[in-house]
């Protein structure tokens, strides 16, 4: 199967980052970490016999968000994938919000959202997979998309396990992809 795989958000060129910071309830960026963990995920993919196609935004380009869009659907149109899978963090002005979510739109991606939710709810506490019709990558690719909101950036707990645990995280992932 050929994945299209991204990072969330980026790093506008006036160096702000588009995406959620938990840093200050104790917990971490949630860009950063994606962009991280979009290594592993590529890695026990590929070793499940998938071409994979990694894309992370380019730092440092972009004046403004939206511009994520029009760069990841350009890539994504270009090319045709099996499914297309987007890495994200949740984020709450609670410490406490727990938990890991993936969204989809399509029955295809119902079927890899809730493949790859019962993966995480191994270390993550199950917040469900969610239809959703109103997010760009869900509504505007070919290919069925998900959008995997891993656990809260926000959370202290979640996020020191989740820094130890890229490895697992990763491979449970691509284990709900299946082979």
């Amino acid at each position: 199967m050929r994945i299209l795989l991204t990072v969330g958000h980026s790093i506008l060129k006036s160096g702000a980052i588009t995406s959620a910071d938990g840093t200050k309830m104790g917990g971490g960026n949630e860009y950063t970490y994606c962009k991280s963990l979009s290594k592993y995920v590529e890695k026990y993919l590929e070793a499940n016999g998938h071409e994979v196609d990694r894309v992370v935004c380019p730092e440092g380009k972009f004046t403004k968000s939206t511009d994520e869009r029009t760069y990841k659907l350009a890539i994504e149109h270009a090319t045709c994938y099996d499914l297309v899978m987007e890495l994200h963090l949740n984020a709450s002005g609670t410490k406490t919000a727990e938990g890991c979510e993936v969204l989809y739109k399509s029955t295809k991606g119902k079927k890899y959202a809730d493949s790859i939710q019962k993966q995480l709810a191994k270390v993550f506490k199950s917040r469900g997979t969610v239809k959703r019709d109103n997010l760009y990558m869900l509504n505007q690719t070919k290919a069925p998309a998900i959008i995997l909101e891993t656990f809260f950036c926000t959370n202290p707990k979640e996020w020191k396990y989740a820094v130890e645990h890229k490895t697992k995280i990763g491979k449970l992932i691509a284990n709900g992809v299946g082979k």
